[in-house]
């Protein structure tokens, strides 16, 4: 038996989404005739799942790990298992190995790393361990040989998707349904796979090479629609790095499904044209990273666009009515505080001209490999020197280290950023204060919000209704 394993961290994740990554490695390994075991737990039960999965006496252990608390808690685990069974192989994979295998295989913990696509090298590599045979021939793959760290050659990227689908029997369907904008069973997938941009801060251009490859229109047709027959999806959020590549092949998709669908497109891609599109076929969310409210960031950062372009896709997108949640990125190296000042203030705008708009921020993290690392380093990253310390630079955390932005001003200002998704008068207001103010000290307030705006969180709620009801009530006798 081979084990693959996921963990997800519980404080900044509302819904547990598919784990796509250890999904499509293990539903390889079963078509090659392998038994496979898939793991999705949370970091609160790292010690029982140590024992677990000790106790099912499997021929390797795969972790896949993305860069930030992901990686502190898979090292974790790692230590946990090899502390019960030190001759248990364990196999790291995905975007963090990926970037950083050398310094991965320099833990006592880690023995193997599968560098970039897993779903041949891990192939390779199970009949290898099985067999006793030597790994030097596995491209894609890295490992320790008379205790030195050896890389082999690259892994080529796999020609047709199609040959890899994913195999829905080895996950438990209904764990991984969540609601989403009116939907009760929203369901995580993938249609493609990299992004042929160039943003500075991203990890595609180390890990996807740029390249943008696809499952076909077919494969991904009979994928929803199976979904959808033996599990009632009535959803799909696309985490696909950038849906719309093809533009005609993402409206070909979204047509045949016939199911609501979130996505996430570029601000640039958005015409009048496609806007009605969308809004026709079911889109009950677009995400889209605006980044900054500064032009000079903009560059920086490659997007290719300017702030003036931003606010063009916004109007479009306001006088369609489509629902979109803008992200946004603070922290850049170099930034002043009139850029940062900047980017709340473009927020704010859309906040105004969008009525269904939310919003996410989250610092600039140096993720290896990317354009702007080695210029972050320059400008003063310290980037960890163990595998575990690079959990410390989670951009969603509060202590989040950073040598450019105070990590808990940041959290501070996502999380009122936030409240503005929940159309609840008073507090509404009392944000937008805040916001225009640029008064985030004493943030005492934030528990209070959370809670009144807890009660309002379901669009179709009876206690939601009733409390916009009384704010629309008490507005009209301000």
């Amino acid at each position: 038996m081979i084990v693959l394993i996921q963990i997800n961290y519980s404080k900044d994740h509302s819904e547990v989404t598919l784990p796509l990554g250890i999904l499509s490695v293990g539903s390889a390994l079963k078509k090659a005739g392998f038994e496979v075991k898939l793991i999705n737990i949370n970091e609160k039960i790292i010690d029982k799942a140590a024992d677990k999965i000790v106790g099912m006496h499997p021929e390797f252990v795969g972790i896949s790990v993305m860069t930030g608390m992901q990686t502190k808690h898979s090292a974790e685990l790692s230590k946990k298992i090899k502390e019960k069974n030190s001759q248990l192989p364990i196999t790291w994979g995905g975007i963090h190995p990926s970037l950083l295998p050398e310094q991965c295989l320099e833990e006592d913990y880690i023995d193997y790393v599968v560098i970039g696509e897993g779903e041949v090298t891990i192939i390779e590599f199970a009949n290898k361990l099985k067999n006793g045979e030597s790994f030097d021939n596995i491209a894609g793959l890295g490992h320790k040989k008379n205790k030195k760290i050896v890389i082999n050659q690259p892994r080529e990227f796999i020609k047709n998707l199609d040959d890899y689908r994913l195999d829905f029997s080895l996950v438990d369907i209904e764990k991984y349904l969540f609601r989403l904008k009116g939907a009760t069973r929203t369901i995580a997938y993938k249609a493609s796979r990299g992004c042929t941009f160039n943003c500075a801060f991203c990890y595609n251009r180390a890990f996807n090479k740029n390249r943008w490859r696809v499952w076909s229109v077919n494969s991904v047709v009979e994928d929803v629609n199976f979904l959808k027959k033996e599990y009632g999806v009535d959803a799909i959020k696309f985490y696909d790095d950038n849906f719309f590549i093809d533009s005609q092949r993402a409206l070909e998709i979204l047509e045949k499904i016939d199911i609501p669908a979130h996505t996430e497109i570029r601000i640039d891609m958005i015409t009048d044209d496609l806007a009605k599109r969308l809004k026709e076929l079911k889109v009950s969310e677009l995400l889209i990273g605006i980044e900054s409210g500064s032009n000079r960031m903009l560059k920086l950062i490659n997007k290719g666009y300017t702030v003036d372009k931003i606010k063009e896709g916004v109007e479009i997108l306001a006088k369609h009515d489509l629902y979109v949640t803008y992200s946004t990125i603070v922290g850049l190296p170099t930034e002043t505080k009139e850029e940062f000042n900047k980017t709340l203030d473009l927020m704010s705008w859309v906040h105004k001209i969008h009525a269904r708009a939310g919003f996410t921020l989250g610092a600039y993290l140096p993720y290896p490999g990317s354009l702007m690392y080695k210029f972050a380093i320059e400008q003063g990253f310290n980037p960890p020197i163990k595998t575990e310390d690079w959990g410390s630079i989670d951009r969603f955390r509060k202590d989040f280290l950073s040598p450019w932005v105070d990590a808990k001003k940041v959290w501070r200002v996502r999380e009122y950023f936030k409240f503005f998704s929940y159309k609840i008068g008073f507090l509404n207001k009392w944000v937008e204060y805040r916001i225009r103010k640029k008064f985030f000290k004493f943030a005492i307030d934030i528990p209070v919000i959370e809670y009144f705006a807890g009660l309002a969180i379901e669009e179709k709620g009876l206690i939601g209704k009733f409390l916009r009801k009384i704010h629309s009530f008490v507005k009209k006798f301000k």
